[in-house]
Formats: structure tokens, C-alpha cells, sequence
């Protein structure tokens, strides 16, 4: 299992920009949600631990393998919670269950700025704690944190 999907950004980039495409005309995908693994033995829960099957649903999208951010807050809180360097990323464990996600400091750590891309998208801004009672530091945290990293600032209801 790999954090997050910075391998897979990785080659995806590199395939456009090999050939000639400009960086700049390059936008990088973010993820608002977790990947979610069974683990086959809870002892054993760092990188490349062996799993079993997709993780356990979530309440609100019910679908194994995959949690929104805003589940995903809630089970971070009796979780154990490691950061993975060389890929800039989070996982989490506890018990059986494995995920690999992106969070506010991986967000503004990503090369979107470092490679100079024009521009970045979130999938799936729904995904994202939206309430602000999830995760912590107010409604759409990742969001921010994007925006931050980005010198940008979205258009505000008024």
C-alpha cells in the first residue's frame, strides 16, 4: 500500500510532461477522501502491509474501501497517526483497518508548487468536512488549505 496517490500523480505528470507538454498547463488532481484496506494481521500496519479487502464503510457514503474526509475525522480520533516523508503523507491505523489520505499540511506540501503546475482541483469538494463539525478548524478545512498554498482565495457567499 502506498499513502495517498503521489506515485500515481507522479507518473501521470511525468507521461504529459515528458513528451513537452508545459507544467504550467498541467492542473493536479487533490483528493477530499481516504483509501481504506483490511488489514490481515493488525500487528503488522506499516507500508506494504499485507491486507485482506477494501476498509469498513462509512456512515455517510457507505462504500468500503473509500472514506469522505469528513468520516475520516472521526475515526482519526482513536487512531494512531503517521507521517510518511518521503512521499509527503498521512496514514492512520487502528485495529484492522488501514488508510492512506491527504490532509491540510500534506495539501500544502504537495509539488503542484514546487513543479510549477497551472493549477490544482479537488475531488470531491462534497467530501470535505463542509459543516465544519467533523474535523475541527472550520468548514471546508482542505479547501483552505489549498487556497492557502495556492495565494488564492475563493469567491465567498455574501
Amino acid at each position: 500500500m502506498i499513502p495517498s496517490s503521489s506515485c500515481l500523480q507522479d507518473y501521470a505528470v511525468n507521461s504529459w510532461k515528458s513528451p513537452g507538454a508545459p507544467a504550467e498547463k498541467l492542473i493536479v488532481v487533490f483528493g477530499a477522501y481516504a483509501h481504506t484496506f483490511t488489514l490481515t494481521n493488525p500487528a503488522n500496519h506499516g507500508l506494504d502491509a499485507p491486507t485482506s479487502g477494501p476498509g469498513t464503510a462509512g456512515p455517510h457514503t457507505q462504500e468500503a474501501g473509500t472514506l469522505a474526509y469528513l468520516e475520516f475525522c472521526c475515526f482519526l480520533k482513536g487512531a494512531t497517526d503517521v507521517w510518511n516523508d518521503p512521499q509527503e503523507v498521512p496514514y492512520t491505523y487502528m485495529g484492522n483497518q488501514w488508510m492512506g489520505y491527504d490532509n491540510s499540511k500534506s495539501f500544502t506540501l504537495k509539488w503542484l508548487l514546487k513543479n510549477r503546475f497551472g493549477g490544482a482541483m479537488v475531488w470531491a469538494i462534497d467530501l470535505d468536512d463542509f459543516t465544519g463539525t467533523f474535523c475541527g478548524p472550520g468548514k471546508y478545512p482542505l479547501m483552505k488549505a489549498l487556497e492557502s498554498a495556492l495565494g488564492v482565495s475563493a469567491p465567498r457567499k455574501q
